[in-house]
């Protein structure tokens, strides 16, 4: 396990949730958030207006059929997305 820092395509629900994301040519379905952290400047009651990250740790099964766990990272600023960990 490294720290990646990739950028990602991520598809949500319409709830919000990443329900998938592409990454190196495979695509990665979400098959359950293991955990989800915000960073103070991203919380409702925050005062600073700064951006902020959305960090969510999720449990994926890739096109092929691999399970893992990811750690996937939304700027919520630019709403880009980026893989930080992968475990296959």
């Amino acid at each position: 396990m490294s720290l990646l820092n990739e950028q990602i395509d991520v598809r949500s629900t319409t709830g919000g949730h990443p329900a998938l994301f592409a990454w190196r040519g495979h695509v990665y379905r979400v098959r359950r958030i293991i955990g989800s952290w915000r960073s103070p400047s991203d919380t409702p009651d925050a005062k600073d207006t700064d951006s902020g990250f959305h960090l969510v740790r999720v449990a994926t099964e890739s096109d092929q059929g691999e399970h893992g766990i990811a750690d996937i990272a939304c700027d919520t600023a630019t709403e880009h997305w980026t893989l930080r960990r992968q475990w296959g």
